[in-house]
């Protein structure tokens, strides 16, 4: 059996030193309106004091504004999300962004690279299937672009070759027009095929990575 912890969109997260930080919750997620033209920075957690909650560019702290306004949402079951919208986004509004958040007796954070231009979007998680009753296992990535993309995969940060057992594929995605499946088979899944698996995929205006970690049981 196999199992995976995925973490993609250019989002991350660390856990700092203390008794008892607060607990992030799935993925920190950028997500985009284009109808409004804002990008809004996501993450949900627990544990923690959201009116102590602090957003970054780089090192510096930001505050609110008419560019950025912050919120928080109670999710049920002890979880908040927290939320950062960035309203007219363009190009000088890019840049790392995080969100540090704080409990009594520790802190956690959440990174976000915030990208500008045309690059390639995701519109799905990455996938793990199964095929053949396990004796082939295929990561599968699903990414658009209005212009040519190309990706490349890379194990444990190392750019991850063709073989007679790694089989890379690339065809349209039946469900979206300018979609792209991106596949990589693992044919005879051994032990030493457990590792991070990252793709990245690229235009010629940028471009965007999912990665997961795949583990067997």
């Amino acid at each position: 059996m196999w199992s995976r912890d995925r973490c993609g969109y250019g989002c991350g997260f660390v856990c700092c030193t203390g008794m008892a930080p607060p607990v992030i919750h799935g993925e920190p997620k950028i997500v985009q309106d284009s109808a409004t033209n804002s990008v809004f920075l996501e993450v949900i957690a627990s544990g923690l004091l959201p009116e102590k909650t602090k957003w970054f560019l780089g090192e510096k702290e930001i505050e609110p504004t008419k560019t950025y306004v912050f919120s928080e949402h109670d999710e049920g079951e002890k979880k908040t999300l927290l939320r950062c919208e960035i309203k007219n986004f363009d190009k000088e509004l890019a840049g790392s962004y995080k969100a540090k958040f704080y409990s009594s007796d520790g802190e956690n954070s959440a990174t976000f690279t915030v990208k500008a231009g045309n690059a390639p979007e995701f519109h799905d998680k990455p996938h793990i299937v199964q095929r053949d009753g396990g004796n082939i296992i295929v990561i599968k990535v699903r990414a658009k672009s209005h212009l040519d993309m190309t990706a490349e995969w890379f194990k444990d940060d190392k750019p991850l070759k063709a073989t007679d057992r790694i089989k890379i594929v690339a065809k349209k995605d039946d469900k979206d027009k300018e979609g792209f499946q991106f596949l990589l088979e693992i044919h005879g899944p051994v032990k030493e095929d457990q590792a991070k698996y990252k793709c990245v995929v690229k235009n010629s205006e940028g471009q965007n990575e999912q990665s997961l970690n795949l583990c067997f049981d």
